[in-house]
């Protein structure tokens, strides 16, 4: 009986405290980590044009960072926030071939923020 009751408790604590939607998460984070993984190859496509090619290993090597955080199903999130701070910072100095492939990748790497940000509130 009260090994019934202390689950029943259990339940009920769960219930308080707003249980995530596990496959809803999950399949979030995958997707996040997917975003992180492209904009890490975009990056890598910009330094290889040959323009800012040390600015551009920076973005690349963040991107990296924020996307490994979200590989597995424990979330690093103290870099993934880190890695987000830094580009927020290095993407203003950035130098490109185009104008139109910087802001391209400016929007994207805003999208990828404004993503990370509902994944922190709906599933930290």
């Amino acid at each position: 009986m009260i090994r019934y009751s202390a689950v029943l408790f259990s339940a009920f604590l769960l219930s308080l405290t707003g249980c995530k939607d596990n496959e809803k998460c999950e399949k979030a984070r995958i997707a996040l980590a997917k975003t992180w993984g492209s904009l890490r190859e975009s990056a890598a496509k910009r330094k290889l044009a040959g323009v800012d090619v040390e600015g551009w290993s920076s973005v690349e090597e963040r991107a990296a960072l924020a996307e490994s955080s979200f590989m597995t199903t424990r979330v690093t999130w103290t870099s993934a926030e880190n890695a987000k701070n830094d580009l927020a910072q290095k993407v203003n100095g950035l130098r490109t071939d185009t104008e139109g492939n910087l802001q391209g990748y400016k929007l994207s790497l805003n999208a990828a923020f404004k993503e990370q940000d509902e994944y922190a509130k709906e599933c930290k």
